[in-house]
């Protein structure tokens, strides 16, 4: 990684960081002040802390997973993204170099985006509830596993922002990116295919694995799964980007 990579992994990396810690705090704060309201039940610790990070009460809830953060998480991606001016094009090897890049760019913040998230989400709970809670739900393992899972997510999410770079062009890819996302987030609440599986889905399993409606020999037919969907958008991007007349639309200095 170069300096001038490191210094923008510098810039972003404590906004992200106070923008989830905000985020969460407020949740927690105000799901927690109802569950212990009079208009609310009273409940147990245990049913708290389930309420809050087991059921989507969590500031990892599948809206700003996959609507909220994503919008985040592609835009600075796109900010991360090396420039594709002719002189830097023409320094590297071969195309397959410039593919090859941008995809180690869209892992490096994809693990990195979604380390943050994770750590702020134990954090956070170490802060509001008993330890002894906490490890009764195996909160902290399930959340080491999902930072699998949430990073083939965002993974993912940043191979379909380089697929449409080399489709369409640089200035419109990250807004059909964030497009897609939106789209495929919203139509999960259609009767047609409410029940049907959707990628975004095998983002989160924290919740799933608290409550056992998934077990953990589960997660392997997702991992097994977003790698089928990354290989088909890696493969097809080096192939096209071998095509694409790239020099003639790259930005002079």
């Amino acid at each position: 990684m170069n300096k001038y990579k490191l210094k923008k992994y510098l810039n972003i990396i404590p906004i992200i960081l106070l923008f989830f810690i905000f985020s969460c705090l407020y949740t927690y704060w105000y799901l927690y002040n109802f569950l212990n309201s009079n208009h609310a039940v009273k409940l147990s610790e245990k049913e708290i802390f389930l309420n809050l990070a087991g059921n989507g009460g969590d500031f990892t809830s599948y809206s700003r997973i996959a609507v909220f953060f994503l919008i985040i998480f592609v835009l600075f991606l796109f900010y991360i993204f090396p420039s594709d001016n002719s002189s830097v094009l023409i320094r590297l090897k071969s195309r397959n170099a410039y593919v090859t890049r941008r995809i180690v760019d869209c892992a490096v913040f994809a693990f990195i985006f979604t380390v943050l998230i994770e750590a702020v989400s134990v954090v956070v709970a170490l802060i509001n509830f008993n330890i002894n809670v906490i490890l009764y739900f195996n909160f902290i393992q399930y959340s080491l596993l999902e930072i699998l899972t949430l990073f083939l997510f965002y993974f993912r999410a940043g191979l379909v922002l380089l697929a449409f770079e080399i489709i369409a062009s640089k200035k419109v890819a990250p807004f059909i990116a964030i497009a897609l996302y939106i789209i495929e987030y919203l139509s999960a609440s259609s009767l047609m295919i409410s029940k049907v599986w959707l990628p975004f889905r095998d983002a989160l399993v924290v919740s799933t694995l608290m409550t056992g409606e998934m077990q953990t020999s589960y997660i392997f037919g997702i991992v097994l799964r977003a790698l089928i969907m990354s290989l088909l958008l890696i493969v097809p991007a080096y192939f096209l980007y071998k095509k694409k007349d790239v020099l003639s639309n790259a930005k002079k200095k």
